[in-house]
């Protein structure tokens, strides 16, 4: 029987033509409409793909839809094995997991699908004539990927999501960390509705017409109580209030109503109502105990960014950060991770990590991160070399350990930053080896033992 279901799947797989499907067309009864097809929402971006994605895939399930989600941080697909809340490494990695997730829609009859689209996916390319009804840049950091891409391969990567596309889908393009010109070019790319969205520090450093954008933030208010926002939406204005802590999520949130426009689904005061206790995993999980707050989050640079935000305001005392490297040449990664352009980045990488640490940190707890075929102890001994004494350190190969120590050795106000896995469970400890271990769950055990709360 398993043999069969593998075979009619190969068989399917070779027989499809996705240029001339439409992915799904729905031919049962939806919430709202009869034979409505489904919406298929595509989002990319050097970052905030996947917390766009969650936020939009729980506002549709808030309003009763039924929506699919495939994105680095979950996949919450009713008809799938896999199990919610758990990282899932690249969303869509070939046509074989896109024709998963097209028979799990289909059994599900679900109203919308909402996929993460990295820069592997998009360089593959088996993505090109999937029907998006909403394509969505979250932002465009040029020097994002460096490890795989030059500035030009990865901008372009970007782009090409954009062009050649069908002339109904809608484009959402956000803008930061990037120039006026590459602006300008990617709104070019083709004829279709667009909707922008920036803040207005930016719109104002690079003289744009606030007007043209149909959303824009103005004002952002953040303590460990949360973000207060206050924006335009198409010159209607708007507060939101969230107990998101790590500011950088105000863009996220910019991107989902920009998006959520475009979709027409967008009821403000539910959104208010949604949005004040959303939680992203293995995205800025943090927790308030015994006067301490200790944060969970995959973003090393844009994290401490927001830490040092909250000490600048006397909000939080010390930066303390539980952080590692990856290693190289695990068994099963994909071949990006062996080129010779990946190997010979892995030192600038860290150096990059350690300054950092150095401009925002007060302590660092070097330990293991994915080591792979590398030494945890010689991979932390070089951190410590970049770090210069600059600020103190301790190494601490056995992660557990390590949040364990940072946790007990803090102070009250202090910062623990938890950095680089969100809630990835596996971690690879030799060339062939892994064992299970997520930060999230250490810390629960740890503050359960303390008697934190």
């Amino acid at each position: 029987m398993k043999q069969l279901k593998i075979k009619n799947l190969k068989e399917k797989l070779q027989n499809s033509n996705l240029k001339n499907v439409r992915l799904i067309k729905k031919t049962n009864n939806t919430k709202n409409d009869n034979n409505k097809d489904l919406v298929i929402i595509g989002v990319t971006g050097s970052c905030g793909k996947t917390s766009t994605c969650v936020m939009i895939h729980e506002y549709l399930k808030y309003l009763g839809y039924k929506s699919v989600l495939y994105c680095s941080s979950t996949v919450d697909s009713p008809t799938s094995f896999i199990k919610k809340g758990e990282a899932f490494e690249v969303p869509v990695k070939n046509e074989s997991s896109l024709l998963s997730i097209i028979n799990e829609v289909e059994a599900y009859n679900a109203d919308y699908l909402v996929l993460e689209v990295n820069d592997s996916t998009l360089e593959k390319g088996f993505l090109k004539d999937v029907d998006f009804d909403v394509r969505v840049l979250t932002n465009l950091n040029p020097l994002h990927n460096l490890e795989h891409y030059t500035e030009e391969e990865y901008v372009n990567l970007k782009k090409s999501f954009f062009q050649n596309i069908n002339e109904d889908s809608k484009c959402v393009i956000g803008f930061q960390n990037y120039c006026k010109e590459l602006f300008s070019e990617l709104l070019n790319l083709n004829n279709n509705q667009k909707y922008t969205f920036t803040n207005e520090y930016i719109a104002d450093k690079y003289n744009l017409n606030k007007k043209q954008f149909t959303s824009l933030l103005y004002e952002m208010n953040n303590d460990l109580n949360g973000l207060k926002l206050k924006l335009y939406l198409e010159n209607e204005n708007i507060e939101i209030d969230t107990k998101l802590v790590l500011s950088y999520n105000a863009m996220n949130i910019l991107c989902v109503l920009t998006t959520l426009k475009a979709l027409d689904v967008l009821d403000i005061e539910k959104f208010k109502k949604y949005i004040y206790n959303i939680k992203i995993p293995g995205r800025s999980i943090t927790y308030n105990a015994n006067n301490r707050l200790i944060v969970v989050d995959t973003h090393l640079g844009k994290t401490l960014e927001c830490l040092q935000e909250l000490k600048d305001k006397n909000i939080v005392g010390n930066i303390k950060v539980v952080t590692g490297s990856l290693g190289t040449n695990f068994k099963t990664w994909d071949e990006r991770f062996k080129s010779k352009r990946y190997l010979d980045y892995v030192k600038p990488s860290r150096i990059y990590a350690m300054e950092l640490l150095k401009k925002y940190a007060d302590y660092a707890y070097l330990t293991e991160n994915d080591n792979a075929s590398e030494s945890v102890l010689e991979i932390c001994q070089e951190l410590q070399s970049y770090l210069e004494d600059v600020i103190p350190s301790t190494i601490v190969e056995d992660r557990e350990k390590a949040i364990k120590k940072a946790i007990l050795e803090s102070n009250p106000y202090d910062v623990i930053f938890i950095s680089g896995r969100g809630n990835r469970r596996t971690l690879c400890t030799t060339k062939d080896k892994m064992k299970l271990l997520k930060d999230e769950d250490v810390v629960a055990k740890v503050l359960k033992e303390l008697k934190w709360k």
